[in-house]
């Protein structure tokens, strides 16, 4: 009997035991759910910060090849006349976001997605597999010399100047095996003593060198022939220069297109307008800002480019008043024309020395064909 008494007691305990446990329950519950939306929100911005597998073109500077870039003047022809003018020849850029090296988020791209002046790629379309930021770079460098050479031989051709056909090394990679031997630009004489007709014949002259031999090369360099032991170094298991060989021609007049770092082949339908504008007398523009873009085939063909959507916003955003689009982009341009330009769609070279003649004569694009015209033939 003497138990009787402590059953109260322990009831009471029980039941305080139970109520504090319900109350630190009730306690941990906006805890748990605090430190869970932390870690969510950890979690969502840690992922915002990976880098994704694509890059982001945007508009890029519109630059006058009349004028200057960064402090220098573009375009300098020596050795012939040439003649003042006015209005401006834009060449038009892309910006690229991402890449090797660089990194873009999925904030950033889907950002991106929903700004029209913007377009999301996948990175290998940009910089394919395997291909360092410095090969790209090296790639777009000699692009954009062999598309200066072809558009002052363009512009010749037009003009009935005759020039000569040769090989050059179109670019040099940069801590290649070659830099502080060959220069961009360095036009091909010899290799081992041999000379050949055209860059296969000079690759094969180049691959009968010993591995890990120097390659005996002349080069003529601002007119004057050099003599040089070419340093080679093993790249995936051959021996390699670090150089892009490409045709190219001497002209009777030295041609200087001066562009900083811009690469690639795409001025190339500018850079022959603006050599052919400084050889002939006037302005071929009539004092208006012209812009334009596409590559330039020997033949004077207009080829497509990528980007045309960025690079008429980015004219339009310089001040162009017109627009030069390749044919065969026109179906990426329609529907995205900026309000306050013109387009005209050219297919070669021809075409555009005649827009720009009529766009001087009558301040208009009125009779020239646009890309609306050439998606509905």
């Amino acid at each position: 009997m003497i138990d009787a008494p402590a059953r109260p007691a322990r009831a009471r305990r029980a039941r305080a035991l139970l109520a504090r446990s319900i109350d630190d329950a009730q306690l941990a519950r906006p805890v748990t759910a605090l430190l869970s939306l932390v870690v969510l929100c950890v979690m969502i911005l840690g992922g915002s910060l990976l880098p994704v597998p694509y890059v982001i073109e945007r508009p890029g500077p519109a630059i006058d090849v009349l004028g200057e870039y960064e402090d220098e003047e573009i375009l300098v022809i020596d050795g012939a006349e040439t003649h003042p003018t006015e209005g401006a020849l834009m060449m038009t850029t892309v910006s690229v976001d991402g890449g090797p090296g660089f990194r873009v988020t999925p904030v950033e791209v889907v950002a991106a997605w929903f700004d029209r002046s913007k377009t999301v790629l996948p990175k290998e379309v940009v910089f394919p597999e395997g291909r360092t930021r410095e090969q790209t770079t090296l790639a777009n460098t000699a692009a954009m010399s062999s598309s200066q050479q072809g558009a002052v031989a363009v512009a010749l051709d037009e003009l009935g100047i005759e020039y000569r056909d040769v090989v050059m090394i179109a670019g040099v990679l940069t801590d290649g095996a070659a830099e502080g031997t060959l220069e961009g630009g360095d036009v091909i004489v010899s290799v081992g003593g041999e000379s050949a007709g055209g860059v296969d014949g000079y690759q094969r002259l180049i691959e009968a060198v010993p591995d890990g031999e120097p390659i005996p090369m002349t080069v003529r360099r601002d007119g004057e022939e050099l003599a040089l032991q070419v340093p080679t170094a093993p790249v995936d298991g051959a021996p390699r220069m670090g150089v892009i060989l490409a045709p190219g021609h001497e002209f009777p007049m030295d041609v200087e297109i001066s562009v900083g770092d811009i690469g690639g082949p795409s001025a190339g339908m500018i850079f022959s307008l603006s050599v052919y504008d400084e050889l002939t007398p006037g302005a071929l523009t009539g004092g208006h800002d012209i812009a334009g873009t596409g590559t330039i085939a020997a033949d004077g063909a207009v080829g497509p480019i990528g980007g045309i959507r960025q690079k008429m916003v980015g004219a339009s955003e310089t001040g162009a008043e017109f627009f030069l689009a390749p044919s065969k982009n026109c179906d990426e341009a329609v529907g995205h024309v900026p309000d306050e330009l013109d387009v005209v769609a050219v297919s070669t070279f021809e075409d555009a020395l005649t827009a720009t003649e009529t766009i001087a004569d009558t301040g208009s694009t009125e009779g020239l064909p646009t890309c609306e015209d050439v998606t509905t033939r």
